[in-house]
């Protein structure tokens, strides 16, 4: 057996660390002397410690550590150890991002560019009413797939078939990005009734295109709000974006299409 002095220096761990793993039942040692209370491993918990190690790289929490340890259940870690895959693809995605807008915002600063000049064409139209079949709820932004996962079972469920794109509007005032009054819908063809079934007539309108990925449409949204401003319009109802062209066209991130409207009047 090893003291705890020994296990520490062997797994590189702390043995403040290992006292607290005790503490928490994430790895107990294999023997404690009742006399002096000095902590004993086996050398066969070393493998233990190397598995919460890797998993505390892979973005296991503590108590996550520890049911993998006590269930020995190999189907469901694997599914577990595909989830967090998943999570840090979808961070590396994001710094992949990031680091592309950085590369663009360098470039545009060495030809002495504001890097927050908007490029946004805003224009005027006068939207004609559209039926709409909707679902609206408190969410937060990373519920929507989920939403737009219920609606289209909802579409499938009434035999309502997409008219046009499929939209999103944002009922309140102020924007939580964790509980925010949204509503998810897409056009649905003129004379469709039933419940979810409503008209959508925002009137007048501002809007501009964004291309590109959803990440973030604040600068869009800046562009119409500083427009607005400038021309002498006031926000006549809840702004919502038109998702021309998505990921159900099978298209990449970047080529993305979407329209952002404002309801206005003078």
């Amino acid at each position: 057996m090893l003291t705890i002095g020994e296990f520490s220096k062997i797994s590189r761990v702390s043995t403040k660390t290992l006292r607290y793993y005790d503490q928490i039942g994430l790895l107990k040692p294999g023997f404690v002397s009742k006399d002096s209370g000095y902590r004993y491993y086996e050398v066969s918990q070393l493998r233990d410690m190397l598995l919460i190690l890797r998993l505390k790289r892979y973005g296991f929490s503590l108590p996550e550590i520890s049911a993998v340890l006590a269930s020995g259940d190999s189907k469901h870690f694997a599914e577990l150890m595909r989830t967090k895959k998943e999570m840090f693809l979808r961070q590396t995605q994001n710094q992949q991002h990031i680091l592309l807008q950085m590369e663009q915002d360098i470039e545009k600063i060495e030809r002495c560019e504001n890097i927050m000049q908007s490029n946004y064409l805003v224009k005027t139209v006068e939207m004609q009413s559209k039926t709409i079949y909707s679902l609206r709820r408190k969410m937060s932004i990373r519920d929507f797939q989920e939403a737009f996962e219920t609606l289209c079972a909802g579409l499938e469920k009434n035999r309502c078939k997409p008219a046009g794109p499929f939209l999103s509007v944002y009922h309140d005032e102020d924007f939580n990005h964790e509980c925010t009054d949204i509503e998810v819908g897409v056009e649905v063809s003129p004379g469709t009734s039933g419940e979810h079934v409503r008209m959508l007539a925002p009137g007048l309108c501002c809007f501009a295109t964004h291309i590109g990925s959803y990440d973030d449409f604040t600068p869009c949204y800046t562009a119409l709000m500083e427009w607005i401003d400038n021309e002498g319009y006031t926000i006549s109802g809840p702004p919502f974006e038109l998702y021309v062209k998505g990921c159900e066209d099978n298209v990449q991130p970047s080529e993305y299409v979407t329209e952002i409207y404002f309801p206005i009047k003078k």
